[in-house]
C-alpha cells in the first residue's frame, strides 16, 4: 500500500473509533510522530521536488565573463543574456525552463532607491572633503613655489586638480561609487519611479526577440535599467529543462535588499561555479564573494572557473602548443587555489570545510573557459559579424599561435578554439553534480520514507494492542467493582493532591531552572565564539598613493612630463563586511536551533521524569483500588497535554551591519565597532528572552494536575463501565477494528 494511503486509511480507522480507544490515540500520535496524510504528502513532496530542478550558482565580480560563460553553455554563444558595466547595472537573474519565451522584472522599491540616494549622497559629501582636503595641499605646495619665485597655477586649475584627484580616491570604494553612479542614471532616465509597477512581464517567441526587449531593462543604456532589481527569464529550451541558474550581481552591491536577496538564493544552489578572470585570478574582490557561500547549507559541489583564459596566451604564457599553454596556466592557478583558499580557511574558520575539497585536489575542481571564443566558434563562417572584441581576440591568436588559429584551416581553428573555451568539460561536471544530486535526493526520499513506515506500523502495531487490551479489560471488568473504582478515587481526591502536587512543582522548577542554565551556556558559548570571529575578521592592507614632490625642479617636471611626483605606502585598516555579516545571521540561526533543540530535549525529559514520579505516587496512593493500566494511560495523557512551548529567538540582522563588501579606514572601524556593540547587546537581549520564555513556561503550565489526572481517570472508568453494559457489541467492534488493522 502506498504510504500516504496507509497514513490515510490509520487515521480514519483511529478518528472513527474514538469513542472506543478514547485520548490514548492522541498519546500514541505524539510519542510515534505521526503526521496528517497531507503533512506527510507535503513532506515527501518538498524531498522530491528537491530533485526537479537542478540550481545551479554563478558567483563572480563584474566583468568576469559570467554573462559569456551562460551564454556559451545556454545559448550556444549568442548574446541573450547582457553584460554589466557597473555592480548596479548588473541585475540578480533567475534562468529557467518555461511554456513560453518570457521575463518578470522586478523594479526597485521606494526604499531601496531612498537608500540609494542615501549612499549617493555620503559619496558627495566624502568628494567634498577630499576635495576640500587635496585643494588645500595642492594650495600650500603652490604657495611655498611662488615664494621662490614660480609661477603658481590659476585658482581654477587647482581646483580642478584637486577634484580629479578627489574622485580617483572615492572610485576606491565600489559600493559608494555604484550608488553615485546609480543615482545619476535614475535622475538622467527621466522615469518617474512612482509610475512603475511594482513588477513588468515581458513576454517574446525567440531568444533574441527577448533579449531585445529586455535590453530597455537590463542594456545599458536601457530606459529601465536604473530601476531593475531582478530579473526572471524563462524559456522553452531544452537546455534549460530541469536547471534554475542564479547569475548574481557583481561585489560592493550596494542594494542590500538585492544581496541579501541573492544570498538567500544561493541557500539554495546544488553547484556553484565561481568564476574568476584569468589575468586576476582569486584576487581580494574574490575572496570577499567567496564569504558569502562558506556558511551555506546544501550546496555539494564549488567549481573554480577561470574564464577569459584566451588573455593569458600571450607574453610570458606562450608556448609551443596550445595544450600545453593552456595546461602551464591551469597549474598555476591550481597551486594559487590551494594557497589562497588555505589562508581564507586559517584566517576565517568559520568557512568550515566548504573549500576542503578545492584545497585538497584544486585541480580537479578547476576548469577554464573563454566565452569569446566559444562565440568565435560559433560565428566563424560569419566573420563579418564579429564585434571589436571578437576581432581583437582573433588577431591575438592568430598572432601568438599560427599554427592553431588560421582561416586557411578552419578545422583546426575549431578545435582550438573549442579548447580554449571548455564548454563541454564544464557540461560535463553539471551532469555529474546532476546524478550526484540523483543519487542523494533518492537517498533522502528513501531515509524519510523508511522512517515515517516504522512510525505508521508501530502506531498500527499499538493500536492493535490498544484494542486488544480493551477487549481484555471488558471481559474481566465487574460493573460493581468499576462502581466502586470510582468511589474509591473520588474519596482519596485530597490524598492525591497532597502527594501529587508536591511532585509536579518539584519536577517543573527543576525542569525550568534547569532549562535556563542550559539555555544561557549555550547562548555565552556561541557568543563568545561569534565575538572571536567578528574581531578576526579585519585586516590590514597596504595602499599605493601619489604626492607631489616639493622644489622647483619637480614644478618643472609636473609641467613638462607629468613628472615631480613619489608614490607612498599607507597602512589601511579593512574589514570584509559579508564575512562578519555571515558570522553574525549564522550565529542567530545556531541560536535559534540550539536553544528550540534545547527546549525540546529538556521537555522530553520532564515528561520522563514526570511520569516516573507520578506513576510511583499515585500507585502507592491508590493501591490496588484502581487498575494500574488505566492510571498510566491517565498519567501520558496529562503529560502529553502539558504546553509544548518552543524558544522563539525572534532577533534579525540590524540594517547597518548587513553586507556591503569591504570596507576599509574610518568605515572598516565604524562597522567592526557596531558589529561589537551589536553582539554585546545580545548578550543582555538573548538572556532578557530566555527569561520571558522561562515565565511563560511557568504561566502557561497548568498550577495543578490532581484534578486533571482524577477527572481523565474517572472518564476512562466510566467509559469501561459503558461498554461493559454493551460488551458483545463493542468487544465485536474491537474485533473488527484488529482485523482492519492487521489487513492494512
Amino acid at each position: 500500500m502506498d504510504l500516504i494511503e496507509y497514513s490515510r486509511s490509520l487515521g480514519n480507522l483511529a478518528n472513527e473509533n474514538r469513542d472506543l480507544l478514547g485520548s490514548e490515540v492522541e498519546v500514541l500520535r505524539s510519542e510515534h510522530g505521526i503526521d496528517s496524510p497531507d503533512s506527510l504528502k507535503e513532506a515527501i513532496t518538498e524531498v522530491s521536488a528537491q530533485n526537479r530542478l537542478l540550481n545551479i550558482g554563478i558567483v563572480g565580480r563584474v566583468k568576469a565573463g559570467k554573462s559569456s560563460l551562460l551564454n556559451a553553455l545556454f545559448f550556444n554563444g549568442r548574446s541573450i543574456l547582457p553584460k554589466a558595466a557597473t555592480p548596479m547595472t548588473a541585475a540578480l537573474t533567475t534562468l529557467s525552463y518555461g511554456d513560453t519565451f518570457s521575463a518578470r522584472v522586478e523594479f526597485y522599491s521606494q526604499d531601496d532607491l531612498g537608500k540609494i540616494q542615501e549612499r549617493a549622497k555620503l559619496y558627495e559629501q566624502r568628494l567634498n572633503e577630499a576635495e576640500e582636503r587635496l585643494y588645500r595641499e595642492l594650495s600650500e605646495r603652490h604657495k611655498k613655489a611662488a615664494a621662490s619665485g614660480k609661477t603658481p597655477p590659476k585658482d581654477s586649475e587647482i581646483r580642478e586638480k584637486a577634484n580629479e584627484a578627489a574622485t580617483k580616491e572615492l572610485r576606491k570604494d565600489l559600493s559608494l561609487d555604484a550608488a553615485h553612479d546609480q543615482a545619476a542614471r535614475v535622475r538622467a532616465s527621466g522615469v518617474n519611479p512612482v509610475s512603475l509597477e511594482q513588477q513588468a512581464t515581458i513576454s517574446a517567441n525567440s531568444p533574441d526577440e527577448l533579449a531585445e526587449r529586455l535590453a530597455d531593462y537590463v542594456g545599458s543604456s536601457g530606459r529601465y535599467m536604473p530601476f531593475t532589481k531582478i530579473v526572471h527569464i524563462a524559456m522553452p529550451l531544452e537546455e534549460l529543462r530541469d536547471i534554475q541558474v542564479i547569475d548574481t550581481p557583481g561585489l560592493n552591491d550596494p542594494v542590500q535588499s538585492r544581496e541579501e536577496r541573492t544570498i538567500e538564493l544561493l541557500k539554495t544552489c546544488d553547484v556553484v561555479f565561481i568564476v574568476s578572470p584569468a589575468g586576476q585570478f582569486l584576487n581580494e574582490q574574490d575572496l570577499e564573494m567567496l564569504g558569502r557561500i562558506t556558511a551555506k547549507e546544501g550546496v555539494q559541489e564549488l567549481v573554480l572557473i577561470s574564464s577569459q583564459v584566451d588573455m593569458q596566451l600571450h607574453a610570458s604564457e606562450k608556448r609551443a602548443r596550445l595544450s600545453e599553454a593552456l595546461e602551464n596556466i591551469r597549474k598555476q592557478f591550481a597551486e594559487r587555489a590551494k594557497t589562497t583558499l588555505s589562508a581564507l580557511k586559517k584566517s576565517n574558520p568559520e568557512v568550515g570545510t566548504v573549500f576542503d575539497a578545492l584545497i585538497g585536489a584544486p585541480a580537479d575542481y578547476l576548469l577554464h573557459s573563454s566565452g569569446v571564443a566559444y562565440s568565435l566558434v560559433a560565428s566563424l563562417d560569419e566573420r563579418d559579424k564579429w564585434d571589436e572584441n571578437e576581432r581583437h581576440t582573433w588577431d591575438q591568436l592568430t598572432y601568438s599561435y599560427p599554427d592553431f588559429f588560421s582561416l586557411e584551416n578552419l578545422d583546426v581553428s575549431r578545435n582550438s578554439l573549442s579548447l580554449l573555451a571548455n564548454i563541454p568539460a564544464i557540461r560535463e561536471r553539471l551532469a555529474a553534480v546532476r546524478a550526484k544530486k540523483e543519487k542523494i535526493t533518492s537517498e533522502r526520499l528513501a531515509a524519510l520514507t523508511a522512517s515515517k513506515h516504522k512510525g505508521l506500523e508501530a502506531f498500527c502495531a499499538d493500536l492493535i494492542r490498544l484494542s486488544v487490551r480493551q477487549i481484555e479489560r471488558i471481559n474481566s471488568a465487574d460493573i460493581g467493582d468499576l462502581s466502586n473504582q470510582i468511589k474509591s478515587l473520588n474519596s482519596k481526591r485530597k490524598k492525591l493532591e497532597s502527594k501529587v502536587e508536591p511532585i509536579y512543582e518539584n519536577c517543573m522548577g527543576e525542569y525550568r531552572r534547569g532549562l535556563r542554565f542550559s539555555l544561557v551556556k549555550d547562548a555565552r558559548n556561541l557568543l563568545g565564539e561569534t565575538s572571536e570571529k567578528v574581531e578576526q575578521s579585519g585586516g590590514e592592507t597596504t595602499e599605493s598613493r601619489t604626492r607631489e614632490k616639493s622644489g622647483a625642479f619637480n614644478w618643472m617636471a609636473r609641467k613638462l612630463w607629468d613628472g615631480g611626483k613619489e608614490n607612498y605606502q599607507v597602512t589601511v585598516h579593512s574589514v570584509m563586511t559579508g564575512q562578519v555579516a555571515g558570522a553574525i545571521q549564522t550565529f542567530i540561526g545556531d541560536m535559534a536551533f540550539r536553544l528550540s533543540a534545547q527546549s525540546e530535549q529538556s521537555k522530553n525529559e520532564l515528561d520522563k521524569n514526570l511520569s516516573r514520579s507520578l506513576v510511583s505516587a499515585i500507585s502507592e496512593t491508590l493501591d490496588d483500588d484502581c487498575d494500574n493500566d488505566l492510571i498510566f494511560e491517565a498519567i501520558r495523557a496529562v503529560i502529553n497535554n502539558l504546553p509544548d512551548d518552543r524558544f522563539d529567538l525572534g532577533i534579525e540582522l540590524p540594517h547597518q551591519l548587513k553586507a556591503r563588501g569591504t570596507l576599509k579606514g574610518h568605515d572598516a572601524e565604524q562597522y567592526k565597532d557596531a558589529a561589537a556593540d551589536f553582539i554585546s547587546d545580545m548578550d543582555n537581549e538573548v538572556t532578557r528572552k530566555i527569561d520571558r520564555f522561562i515565565r511563560d513556561i511557568k504561566d502557561d503550565a497548568p498550577s495543578t494536575v490532581s484534578d486533571v489526572f482524577v477527572d481523565n481517570l474517572e472518564v476512562k472508568i466510566a467509559a469501561l463501565k459503558d461498554q461493559k453494559k454493551n460488551a458483545d457489541q463493542v468487544i465485536s467492534r474491537l474485533q473488527g477494528i484488529v482485523a482492519k488493522l492487521k489487513g492494512i
